[in-house]
């Protein structure tokens, strides 16, 4: 009975973790989006979707993978220690997603802003005027 409660348990954390992190990011990832693709508030808002789309499948996927074990779990100690080891596991997959999604995000609005139009040359040369050096003073 153990592992039946040990899986229960890591996927309820697990799911919600995912679930957190995907909204994190996507919520603060849109403004970081809009500014990648120049105020293109509809572009953004769609690559948004599909990245956190992307991790969800990814993330759920490793956790549904994770899941089975071999372990022997007749005692408390021992459904505490593989539930931990695999939420360490989720853990660091989803702070590893995390990363990637920032390295994404980065690499789009570098990209972005390198494609940016240069300043307009002045139609004129701007010229100051310099006023002549003083005289020497002869006494």
């Amino acid at each position: 009975m153990h592992i039946v409660i040990s899986y229960l348990v890591y996927l309820v954390i697990s799911i919600n973790l995912t679930i957190w992190v995907a909204r994190t990011l996507h919520k603060r990832g849109a403004i970081f989006l809009v500014d990648a693709f120049q105020g293109n508030a509809e572009l953004a808002a769609s690559v948004n979707h599909l990245l956190v789309v992307g991790f969800y499948l990814i993330n759920i996927g490793f956790v549904s993978l994770a899941l089975k074990s071999d372990a022997a779990v007749a005692t408390t100690r021992a459904a505490i220690e593989m539930l931990s080891d695999k939420l360490g596991w989720v853990l660091l997959i989803l702070g590893a997603m995390h990363f990637l999604n920032l390295f994404i995000f980065s690499r789009i609005r570098h990209r972005g802003l390198s494609h940016s139009h240069p300043p307009v040359q002045p139609d004129g040369v701007l010229r100051i005027a310099v006023p002549p050096p003083p005289f020497p003073h002869t006494s």
